[in-house]
């Protein structure tokens, strides 16, 4: 068993979702992924619609002309050998240092108790473990954002069963979580216990096209000023209303209890 769990391991590949619209967030993407993570094992690949980005440690997969968010990911995947892909948004940017050994425990366990998705990053949901010990639990059917496009694990055949030509990002999460519960893989994420200590920890950068602000705060202090010219930032009423809504999802957590469909 533990050398299959080994061999499975190695078949994992990080796929950063983005099109050719998104360009401008790709040098601070990768600036900040190296930086912070110099040793990832897995091969790196760009989904782009006809544009290459000019790093040697990054694959470009061009789909060609934009269609429809699952559709570009669907030919995206098409192109992947690996089995197991970390699915990454373009605007999730990484902004401490990734302990590779710690990802590579987490993804062993996560297969190990065939799991078809693993969330990586500590927001909204955690799960709720009674034992301490335990860095990942299950998500029960019926909880919203079963299913999340940010950065997370996924065997490659049920993320497969959970994309419908499209859909976009946003009908991903709702409609894939409501697909989710039909399906017999389990469904994992963090635990609670995780919340203040995360195997990645990042900063979300765009909203509706807009820096949020404390991204463009994070990426000037990195020194990244000149990639951040190009796009307003959200307003201050964008800003609270954000807030608000993790604020709503971060009182799920605190009272241990899941937000049901």
């Amino acid at each position: 068993m533990d050398n299959q769990v080994i061999s499975l391991d190695t078949d994992v590949a990080v796929l950063v979702i983005s099109c050719d619209a998104y360009r401008d967030l790709w040098h601070p993407f990768f600036r900040c992924f190296f930086k912070y993570w110099p040793d990832c094992p897995y091969p790196v690949f760009l989904g782009t619609n006809h544009l290459v980005y000019p790093d040697d440690r990054v694959q470009s997969l061009k789909v060609g002309e934009d269609r429809d968010y699952s559709s570009n990911l669907l030919h995206m995947l098409g192109r992947i050998e690996q089995e197991w892909v970390i699915l990454w948004l373009e605007d999730r940017f990484l902004s401490a240092p990734v302990d590779t050994a710690r990802i590579l425990g987490l993804i062993r366990t996560a297969q190990r108790n065939r799991a078809g998705y693993l969330k990586l990053i500590a927001n909204y949901p955690l799960a709720l473990v009674g034992d301490p010990s335990l860095q990942i639990g299950e998500i029960p059917k019926g909880v919203r954002y079963r299913v999340s496009i940010t950065v997370a694990l996924w065997e490659k055949k049920v993320l497969l069963k959970i994309l419908r030509p499209g859909e976009t990002a946003w009908d991903i999460e709702r409609m894939g979580s409501i697909r989710s519960n039909g399906l017999d893989e389990k469904f994992y994420c963090l635990s609670s216990i995780m919340k203040n200590d995360p195997p990645i920890t990042d900063v979300h950068g765009i909203v509706k096209g807009k820096w949020v602000r404390e991204a463009y705060e994070f990426l000037r202090k990195e020194g990244l000023q000149e990639c951040i010219q190009n796009r307003p930032v959200q307003t201050i009423w964008s800003y609270l209303y954000v807030k608000a809504y993790i604020f709503r999802l971060d009182v799920y957590n605190k009272l241990c209890i899941y937000w049901r469909s």
